[in-house]
């Protein structure tokens, strides 16, 4: 099976990653809506323990529908102002190793907002099925590992929300397999993408 890839790169020094990864991603999304297709995968080339990295990565086994995103406007537009470098659509090199971006819903369940908002809701259902509530049932203490944290904001709601997204490595090529944001699941989606390191 045949890949292609391009990579973006967020040129000013100063910029922030989470909200320009945010912001290539949303029109990713729309991309994919209105397009009614999937197989696009994202990855973030420039990883580290540190932050997510100046560079984003766009990966298809689709050809035209991956050429076709690297022409959108706001791709363009962020070119042509000298605020991004977008390469060449190109082939995935042979034997690249692979990894899987996956969103970890799960951690949002660990912030403290997010807790109070579970534990509410469970001792309103406890009192309705007239049981006693037990708190200490709430939540879990499984330890998560190095996540970043990726800004959206809802056309639909207007309102901004997080992606926590975690990186592992895999041991083959799973193509088509991305959510709506070109990122893998904990379950359901299992996509990889391939683990290109370039410099622009």
């Amino acid at each position: 099976m045949k890949r292609y890839y391009f990579v973006i790169t967020y040129l000013p020094e100063q910029a922030s990653q989470e909200i320009l990864a945010g912001r290539c991603i949303s029109t990713l999304h729309d991309f994919l809506v209105f397009h009614h297709i999937g197989g696009i995968g994202v990855g973030f080339p420039r990883w580290t323990e540190q932050s997510l990295g100046n560079q984003i990565m766009f990966c298809s086994s689709n050809l035209q529908r991956l050429s076709q995103l690297h022409q959108t406007q706001y791709f363009t537009m962020m070119l042509a102002q000298g605020l991004f470098a977008v390469s060449d659509v190109e082939p995935v090199p042979a034997d690249t190793a692979e990894v899987r971006f996956y969103r970890n819903q799960g951690i949002a369940k660990l912030f403290t907002g997010e807790k109070r908002r579970r534990l509410e809701r469970a001792k309103r259902r406890a009192a309705e099925r007239g049981e006693v509530f037990d708190p200490e049932r709430i939540g879990s203490n499984q330890p998560i590992g190095l996540f970043h944290r990726i800004l959206m904001d809802s056309q639909s709601t207007q309102q901004r929300f997080v992606l926590h997204v975690q990186k592992e490595k895999a041991a083959e090529v799973s193509d088509a397999e991305f959510n709506g944001y070109g990122l893998a699941t904990n379950q359901s989606y299992r996509g990889t993408v391939p683990d290109i390191r370039i410099v622009i």
